[in-house]
């Protein structure tokens, strides 16, 4: 999903800002299917399925959502990184944002030398730079020592990412970098992250990431309870994971139940910090409609896991439309 900078690309100075395309992509829901449909056929072996098809699964459900143009002024708020953590505050002011320390509007940065100039007060340091109108490039400043360490994320601050998988969300936002404090732990380790899955405002599910850039661990737990989605995953435990205890997990549900209840299918990621629950971001179509559930099976095919997961989201989906036609 996220672009690669080519071999030829790899000099400090190399890349520069392309001249705007002389033609602009139609972005209707019919062209929009037509492009994204192929990945989606590749990855399930089937072409996408209207949400109201029996037989359609969560994939089909957020594909069906990506690909639409309509997105309203409030939702893009939640897509949007920097205004994404005010909004958060906003409905749920006991929810700790990471510190924003640097915002770079990307219009007049014109080359990856130019971004470094900017970022570098950040070199070497515990903060994360990453795209505030895209999904992933996340770079940790700790590590960055030339401006060739900030090749993919230049690369990916200076498009807009709709054009990668017609997730419309994207479309047309302000092309930003955003500077982070990363979020504290006890661990040394990255702060695991806690993927609620939710139908207006009720989570069903979630997934913890432990370890996300290093071994990283996956499951997916229910709520509430937080007993194993499918005790039959075959997932066993990583020796470094310590599950968040009782209280927080249940400061993280009222979280994710304060941020979601306005949207029929979104996942509130939130990580479990040294001192409380920070808000990570909103996400509206997981994966561009393409991930699987994690289990031993991994993440290439649907698996048993994966029914179970799409299952208890289209049951909760399909009863709450019902309830909204009959008032």
């Amino acid at each position: 999903m996220n672009e690669t900078p080519s071999s030829a690309e790899t000099g400090e100075n190399a890349v520069t800002r392309s001249a705007p395309s002389p033609s602009i992509p139609s972005m209707t829901r019919t062209s929009n299917y037509l492009y994204a449909a192929a990945s989606f056929e590749r990855m399930f072996g089937r072409y996408p399925l209207p949400t109201d098809d029996a037989a359609a699964t969560v994939n089909d459900l957020i594909f069906n959502r990506m690909i639409d143009p309509k997105w309203s002024a409030f939702e893009r708020t939640f897509v949007d990184k920097e205004t994404a953590k005010l909004q958060a505050k906003r409905l749920f002011p006991d929810l700790r944002i990471p510190e924003t320390l640097l915002v770079i509007p990307m219009e007049d940065v014109r080359s990856v030398a130019q971004l470094y100039a900017l970022i570098q007060p950040f070199a070497g340091t515990n903060t994360i730079a990453k795209p505030t109108h895209a999904s992933g490039a996340t770079v940790f400043m700790r590590d960055v020592g030339s401006a060739t360490d900030l090749q993919h994320l230049y690369q990916m601050a200076i498009v807009d990412y709709s054009l990668n998988l017609r997730e419309m969300q994207y479309w047309q936002l302000p092309k930003k970098i955003i500077v982070e404090a990363l979020v504290p732990t006890d661990t040394g380790l990255l702060p695991d992250d806690y993927k609620f899955h939710c139908v207006y405002g009720r989570p069903l599910v979630y997934q913890v990431d432990h370890d996300r850039f290093g071994a990283r661990w996956s499951r997916m737990f229910r709520v509430p309870g937080s007993e194993p989605m499918d005790d039959q995953d075959g997932l066993v435990t990583a020796e470094t994971y310590t599950k968040a205890a009782p209280e927080r997990i249940k400061a993280m549900v009222s979280a994710a139940q304060a941020l979601s209840a306005s949207f029929e299918y979104v996942r509130v990621d939130l990580y479990n910090g040294s001192d409380g629950v920070y808000f990570g971001e909103v996400t509206f179509t997981p994966a561009a409609s393409l991930g699987v559930a994690p289990s031993s099976s991994g993440a290439q095919h649907p698996s048993l896991t994966h029914q179970i997961y799409s299952r208890t989201i289209m049951d909760a989906v399909k009863r709450q439309r019902r309830q909204l036609k009959t008032g």
